[in-house]
């Protein structure tokens, strides 16, 4: 089992999949919601780099 808290590629892949899923709501602020959880993911993934090298 992997540690996705630690793992960029990971947190990428929910903001790429959350992003998508933005382009289909029809409503605008819908979609800004995901896309807000979609720039967080992005940030738990630089997270996640800085950690790792810093082991």
């Amino acid at each position: 089992m992997r540690n996705t808290l630690q793992d960029p590629g990971y947190w990428r892949e929910r903001a790429e999949e959350t992003r998508n899923k933005a382009e289909s709501f029809a409503y605008r602020s819908s979609r800004e919601r995901l896309l807000k959880i979609a720039e967080e993911y992005d940030r738990l993934a630089i997270y996640a780099e800085q950690w790792q090298l810093q082991q």
